[in-house]
């Protein structure tokens, strides 16, 4: 795990945590952390790695037909050694999500938002840094145990320098 990452992953856990303190009764909180395969790409670059991501949101509104979160997220969009191309990317977020049950222990949901993204890109001897806001968007599905434990499996694709594409899986506690 190279430094950048176990920085951002230290401050996500520690946002985390202060959350989970803070907000242990109240309703509407949750927070999550997965395993993402990333794919990048750039030029005649092309590599995947996994990765790691966690999240902190908050529901504001929960029906049967419709739910509505807001979402603080770090995804790491991994390292890459191919062709003499050595790339670093990691991305901080703030997205939308729009839930839709389907029976009482299934949903499927579609995030939107802003990913602020940290590129670095070292090729032929220069090194390019791409720091900047940009869209990202998934979908996915998610199984719910217990009523405060889900299952998750979702796409997302980040619109930065590398063409970021992640697939994973996690799990996500309500409180």
């Amino acid at each position: 795990m190279n430094e950048k990452m176990a920085s951002g992953l230290k401050i996500i856990l520690l946002v985390i945590s202060g959350v989970c303190a803070s907000v242990a009764t109240a309703d509407g909180f949750y927070v999550g952390a997965g395993a993402y395969k990333t794919d990048a790409s750039l030029d005649n670059f092309g590599d995947h790695a996994y990765t790691p991501a966690a999240f902190v949101g908050f529901q504001f509104i929960d029906t049967n037909f419709l739910m509505l979160s807001a979402e603080l997220g770090y995804y790491d969009l991994g390292s890459y050694d191919s062709n003499n191309v050595e790339v670093d990317a990691s991305a901080v977020t703030l997205a939308g999500v729009v839930y839709f049950p389907i029976g009482p222990l299934f949903e499927i949901y579609a995030k939107v938002g802003i990913a602020s993204g940290d590129v670095d890109v070292k090729q032929a001897g220069l090194q390019d840094n791409f720091d900047g806001e940009n869209a990202f968007g998934g979908v996915g599905f998610a199984f719910d145990i217990l009523d405060t434990i889900d299952i998750y499996a979702e796409y997302l694709q980040f619109d930065n320098e590398v063409d970021s594409e992640m697939y994973g899986v996690g799990v996500r506690l309500d409180f």
